[in-house]
This record gives C-alpha cells, structure tokens and sequence, in this order.
C-alpha cells in the first residue's frame, strides 16, 4: 500500500440542521472536520449558493465542495439567462438532479445535504441525499449528530419565531449533538436568511458551556 493509500478521506463528521422562523430561515452547523484520528478546526460548513440560498454539507468534503462550485457556476448561467435569481425549489432540485445522475452512474457523492433560502415563495428549506432524493419540511438535520439535534428542535420548534428565539434553539440542539458526538465540535456557524439579505453569526464553545 503506497502512501496516498495511508490517506483517509477527509470528511465532516458535522451536524448541521436549518428550520423556519418568523422571518426566513435559519442554517446552522458546528465546525469541525475528521480524517481518521486527525480533526480539523474552524472549517465552514454552511455556504452560500447566491445571495437568496445558501447550503449546508456533511460527508465528503471534496464531493460537497465539487457541488458547491459547480452549483454556483449553473445559477450564474440560470441568472444571466433569465435575468433574476434562480428560487429555492430550482435550486434543491438541480442539486438533486446532479446527485441522482451520480447514484445512477454508481459516482456517487458521498453526502448529506440542505437547501435552504427566501424567494417570492417565502422561507423554504430542502434536503439531498446521495440518492438524489429531495424533501422539503419546517425543519431538517445532517449529519453523524443528527439525531441528539432533531430531538431538541422537534421538541422546541414552532410557528413564528423570532430570530432570537431560533438561535438560542439552533444552539441547545448543535450543543447536545457537541456532547454526545465525537465527531461534532469546536464552534457554530449560523446564518440567517431573508428577504432583506443575510446575517452572520459564528460563536466558539467551550467545554463547560457544552
């Protein structure tokens, strides 16, 4: 076995979730990455497709980042061909079509995705399995920590939130996956989308606020 063959994948262990509040949506993700025994720190796991739609990755870094990119190349055709910017629904669906022409083609990407923006349609948010399968809800996660998330969001979320109602939500459920998920660490990332534009917010977790 060569060198090159000693190398693991890298790849985001992650939780990322996003959900619905009164005023857009709402994406979220921790910050750290594996390759093996090796993690990463202060990786961005949430990235913005165009200004209306942004998107969160777990699994393969490379697979993730080669849709990122390659995405925002054919919404800057869409756009320029069609004079506006393309909608949320648009979007999960071309990522899903690129993903299921992958799993067709046994090149699959090895990812869990979301979806998430505002358009004329208000707030939505979509996830994209490997498959190619889209599915559009109030709230959704990915990712190795998904399942310590969604119970705190499927137990505190609601109609009409404020932002900072959906934040301090955000943060219980990214901090439960923390202390239960090795895989999961060293920070949050939240972005908050609407129709006026985006809002960043990173936060870095110690230990006993975990």
């Amino acid at each position: 076995m060569n060198t090159q063959d000693n190398h693991q994948i890298l790849k985001t262990g992650t939780t990322g979730l996003a959900f619905r509040y009164r005023d857009g949506v709402i994406v979220a993700a921790d910050k750290r990455v594996t390759a093996g025994y090796i993690v990463g720190k202060n990786i961005e796991k949430i990235h913005m497709l165009q200004k209306n739609v942004g998107m969160a990755i777990s699994g393969s870094v490379s697979d993730a980042m080669s849709l990122v990119d390659l995405l925002r190349a054919e919404l800057k055709l869409y756009n320029y061909d069609h004079g506006y910017l393309a909608s949320v629904k648009s979007t999960a669906t071309l990522l899903g079509l690129i993903c299921h022409n992958g799993f067709r083609s046994l090149m699959f990407y090895w990812v869990q995705l979301i979806v998430a923006g505002v358009d004329q349609d208000g707030p939505q948010l979509y996830s994209i399995d490997p498959s190619g399968a889209v599915n559009k809800d109030n709230y959704m996660v990915i990712g190795s920590g998904s399942l310590f998330s969604l119970s705190k969001i499927e137990d505190g979320w609601k109609e009409g939130m404020t932002k900072e109602e959906a934040k301090a939500l955000a943060k219980q459920a990214l901090s439960l996956s923390i202390s239960r998920d090795l895989y999961t660490g060293d920070g949050m990332d939240f972005y908050f989308i609407t129709k006026e534009g985006l809002q960043k917010e990173t936060i870095t977790l110690k230990l006993k606020e975990v």
